[in-house]
């Protein structure tokens, strides 16, 4: 990778993390405020990202791999839902200035979830453009390297977003505003730093429409041993991220911690903290290290974290959760996206990418819908304080990884036994030259 480009990359980044941040920190507890339920709330994640996964595996990821445009899909993608954003902002404060508090919240559900349609289509680019402008042997490194860098923009956009939510950032549209500021900024820098060069082999010569093979044409063993390794991601994503919306509803209630807006962001910070210090391991300590031990490492940590959220006796000792549970969020990915493109043949990438990307997608919202969010509701019903209630959610939440973890063992096995490893292949040719 040429600095230009990493350098845009990284930029990108910064911004992605900025934005979610600033958004995402705070969202559920405004929410909560317009009067929705616990389950309601976890509608933010769950429509949004059943549109997401739905558009990439359905959409973009075919027509990725049948027009090998991975910058054009980035930045059309982010430049779209960038404009998204302000035309959500003038439908809900409409209904605010009614004073319909209720129905503006499933305003912002409903039209996040239009904006992921488009917002998709740069998630799935952004996969198959860092996968193609890569070696197989850095892939990890990078993306532990974007991940450190990135955490400098989540921190900026948590201690800005607390500040907004503090002063009524989401009640004007202030919030949401900014988000589509830097989204649109971040579309230019993509344009400008990735376009050019054209003699990137990501889009080296296929400016007309490819028929893209079927999957059906993979290797069986591949086929298998991918997919046993996506429905572990899909137990593990599940699990860990079941109750990433409601962890704010957690800190944030009176039977809770009873948070602010700074706390709240300060929280958020930990976690970008903990995002940069595991980018910097992976990026560097164990880059060379065997990716399905890494991933197993960011696993239990996020396991760790989610026990000790539950235990935890005060919200200074809670940020040690945050700490462990953002530290996972790297480690996992770094070392999934590795293992992943490692198996994806070039042709098939935008589609098995976005497979993929669904399992993390869809994470942050079926599984909090239909599990996390009823546990909680339920418990609430019979009587259980709030704060008990979400704990209740947490351990459902562990469980859930544990089962993953089964899946995931049997898929290393299946893999090793029955895939060769290029990584192998490629030290084998190597050894004659050590010294």
């Amino acid at each position: 990778m040429k600095g230009k480009e990493f350098g845009g990359l990284s930029t990108f980044q910064i911004l992605t993390f900025f934005r979610r941040a600033i958004v995402y920190t705070f969202l559920s507890v405004y929410l909560k405020d317009l009067g929705l339920t616990t389950t309601e709330i976890t509608l933010m994640g769950t429509v949004g990202m059943i549109a997401n996964a739905s558009t990439q595996s359905l959409l973009w990821g075919k027509l990725l791999d049948r027009y090998n445009k991975p910058t054009e899909f980035v930045v059309i993608g982010e430049l779209l839902a960038g404009f998204g954003h302000f035309f959500m902002v003038i439908g809900y404060v409409f209904f605010l200035g009614l004073g319909q508090l209720y129905l503006a919240g499933f305003v912002i559900i409903f039209a996040l979830g239009g904006i992921e349609v488009f917002w998709s289509m740069s998630n799935v680019g952004w996969s198959a453009l860092v996968s193609e402008l890569t070696d197989i042997d850095e892939r990890k490194k990078l993306m532990g390297q974007f991940s450190t860098i990135g955490g400098f923009g989540g921190i900026g956009g948590a201690i800005l977003g607390g500040y907004l939510y503090d002063v009524g950032g989401f009640a004007n549209g202030s919030v949401f505003n900014v988000a589509a500021v830097v989204m649109i900024f971040s579309s230019i820098i993509v344009a400008i730093t990735i376009r050019l060069n054209r003699s990137n082999k990501s889009e080296s010569g296929k400016d007309s429409p490819q028929k893209s093979p079927p999957l059906s044409n993979l290797p069986a063993q591949l086929q298998r041993a991918f997919w046993l390794f996506i429905i572990a991601l899909v137990f593990i994503n599940f699990g860990r991220n079941s109750v990433a919306i409601i962890t704010s509803l957690f800190l944030q209630d009176p039977t809770g911690f009873n948070t602010s807006g700074a706390d709240l962001g300060l929280y958020s910070n930990v976690r970008s903290i903990a995002n940069m210090v595991a980018g910097l391991i992976v990026g560097s300590a164990v880059a060379k290290s065997d990716d399905n031990k890494v991933l197993m490492g960011g696993i239990l940590s996020s396991l760790l974290g989610l026990v000790w959220l539950i235990i935890s006796p005060s919200f200074t000792l809670a940020l040690i959760a945050s700490f462990l549970r953002g530290a996972s969020e790297v480690i996992i990915g770094a070392a999934s996206y590795s293992i992943v493109a490692e198996m994806a043949p070039e042709e098939y990438r935008g589609r098995l990418f976005a497979y993929y990307n669904t399992t993390f997608f869809l994470s942050w919202g079926i599984a909090a819908t239909l599990i996390a969010g009823p546990v909680a509701d339920i418990l609430i019903a019979r009587g259980a304080t709030n704060a008990d209630a979400y704990r209740g959610s947490f351990i459902t939440a562990i469980a859930i990884v544990l089962i993953g973890i089964v899946f995931l063992l049997y898929a290393r096995r299946y893999a090793r036994m029955n895939l060769p490893s290029e990584k192998s292949e490629d030290l084998e040719e190597e050894q004659p030259f050590e010294i």
